[in-house]
């Protein structure tokens, strides 16, 4: 950069210098010289011919007299400084007492040359000045970059931050919802319940996320029709069911097929006498097993138009409410707590996965010299970052649905899940990643789920071990009959291994125990799927994690074999 900038400085072949002296006899042999020397010289008589061509142009180098007809020399070098900082001031007089020098030198000025000039004091003195104004242009342009790096970067942090409160808006919003279907669902702990308290419960939920008027359940294959529904704003909630030839008479079936909008806000004008056309109106079909059940229809205030979300959010209400309503009460207490587990741990997997990507980005940045403000920017991200992963730790809770259940996974499918939230540290490392996977990565495990944060911790830990411009070798092979081997290799420092924290001594084949308490709990984690970690460190500094994990835990012989 010093260099682009020096080519940029000097691309002026003859520096530009300016001489203000009153003499001419004087002032026309300093032209002389420094045009001979190779400069572009320009002369002034007085402070004002003076300030007119600092006006006018720019100066590498300006030579004062202090004795000038119209003011002393030193008030025109306090213009030249505030008017062109770069500029190079020296200046000439007879008075060669040292308070005059004192105060000239105070008042900003670089040289103090006496009359008469020697000829090789002059060119030195000029020399010198122009190798100063060099230095000082260098530095300005340095700084002007620097402050356009630092505005690039607080505006980079910037739009960081504001997509995190994006993503915290979002997340906050699909935490609401999801907490108004868990309480939905609290509906299944009773025995029974009339489908007036199912109704009454999915209209008064809903009406706390949106302007509701009303809920209706259109029964297409027996024409009936069960509603929720408020006449005007401050109504009470009234329920509504209506069955036989009242709704059956202009029944159409292919038009509830093609048109279930139609056909739903024609049943709710008939039967309840509200008017459909100043309402927002969503309507959802429903079907089981490929047969279809009924149409659930929601009724908005006009003023309010849901975005996509808070539509697909209706859709899951419809979804549960023809469930609930079509479905025997115990085969739906089963069914239903399982699939809002499932749903449960999906959504906190998929928000605790980027917001550690985030969180370890920053990591690795604030390693690196950064200004203040650009510590001050991670610092925001990580307070947010900090803040969201709060908030997702309800919903591990619901994960106690899945423990110790077998379930099936792929073990490349989370390795590369890894190497996707790591690959801004990979690429700033500049490590090279080597994979070698066998076709089939397969496993039936218990509690497989939970090995795609032990292998993002190990892999993680073999990039801080790694040095700058390394490599990391991934490896997913059969070990022995029935089990699968995933294996981290990487050259680090010695006595360092691939272990979830930087430095961690894991226990090798060589004996020895883990004392730190992440890497016991990685260790306990993969146990816990009936697997195994061990590593091993060669002299050459050499590294080798392996965890090897049964293929089928369900067979007993395999998770044993897999634990000793």
């Amino acid at each position: 950069m010093l260099q682009e900038i020096h080519e940029k400085v000097a691309r002026r072949q003859r520096p530009n210098v300016l001489v203000v002296e009153d003499d001419y006899r004087q002032r026309d042999f300093l032209r002389e010289v420094l045009e001979r020397s190779g400069y572009e010289c320009r002369c002034a008589g007085t402070c004002a011919e003076g300030r007119e061509s600092m006006a006018e142009d720019r100066y590498a180098c300006v030579l004062i007299d202090l004795g000038l007809p119209d003011g002393n020399g030193l008030t025109l070098l306090g213009h030249l400084i505030q008017s062109d900082p770069c500029a190079v001031p020296i200046i000439l007089t007879g008075d060669s007492r040292a308070e005059r020098v004192i105060d000239t030198m105070r008042a900003g000025a670089f040289d103090y040359l006496t009359k008469p000039v020697d000829l090789t004091t002059l060119k030195a003195a000029v020399a010198r000045a122009l190798s100063h104004h060099l230095v000082v242009r260098e530095r300005a342009e340095l700084v002007r970059l620097l402050k356009e790096e630092r505005d690039q970067l607080r505006a980079r942090v910037e739009a960081a931050t504001s997509d995190i409160r994006q993503y915290a808006t979002a997340l906050n919003n699909s935490y609401t919802r999801l907490r108004a279907l868990l309480r939905l669902t609290q509906l299944s702990n009773v025995t029974y319940y009339s489908d007036e308290t199912l109704m009454r419960s999915v209209f008064e939920e809903l009406r706390r996320h949106m302007p509701l008027r009303c809920v209706a359940l259109c029964d297409v294959t027996r024409a009936s029709l069960l509603a929720v529904f408020k006449r005007h704003q401050d109504d009470d909630a009234e329920f509504l069911i209506s069955e036989g030839d009242a709704v059956q008479a202009g029944y159409d079936s292919l038009l509830a097929e093609a048109e279930p909008k139609l056909l739903v806000d024609e049943w709710v004008e008939r039967n309840i006498g509200m008017d459909t056309s100043g309402l927002q109106s969503f309507a959802y079909p429903q079907k089981f097993w490929t047969r279809s059940i009924c149409t659930v229809g929601f009724y908005l205030a006009s003023e309010f138009t849901p975005d996509e979300s808070e539509q697909e959010f209706l859709g899951m209400c419809a979804h549960f409410l023809a469930f609930e309503w079509e479905q025997a009460k115990l085969q739906l207490h089963v069914a239903h707590q399982a699939s809002l587990g499932n749903i449960a741990v999906e959504l906190a997997r998929n928000f605790i996965q980027p917001l550690t990507a985030i969180g370890t980005a920053t990591d690795f940045v604030k390693e690196t010299p950064i200004s203040e403000d650009a510590a001050d920017g991670l610092r925001i991200v990580q307070e947010n970052v900090g803040l969201l992963k709060r908030q997702t730790q309800e919903f591990r809770k619901l994960s106690l649905l899945r423990e110790n259940c077998v379930e099936t996974v792929r073990l490349d499918e989370y390795v590369e899940q890894a190497l996707s939230m790591l690959s801004v540290a990979i690429q700033n490392r500049n490590v090279t990643i080597e994979k070698e996977f066998i076709p089939d990565c397969e496993c039936v495990l218990i509690n497989g789920a939970i090995l795609a944060r032990v292998f993002l911790d190990l892999i993680l830990g073999a990039l801080r071990c790694v040095e700058v411009g390394g490599r990391i070798g991934l490896r997913l092979r059969e070990s022995g009959a029935g089990h699968m081997a995933f294996e981290v290799s990487h050259a680090g420092v010695a006595g360092a291994v691939a272990g979830p924290n930087n430095g961690s001594q894991l226990p090798s084949s060589r004996g020895g125990a883990s004392t730190d308490p992440v890497t016991q709990l990685a260790e306990r984690t993969i146990h816990s799927c009936g697997g195994k970690l061990t590593v091993e460190v060669d002299s050459a500094r050499h590294s080798l994690l392996r965890v090897v994990l049964p293929r089928n835990a369900t067979n007993p012989a395999a998770t044993q074999e897999g634990r000793r």
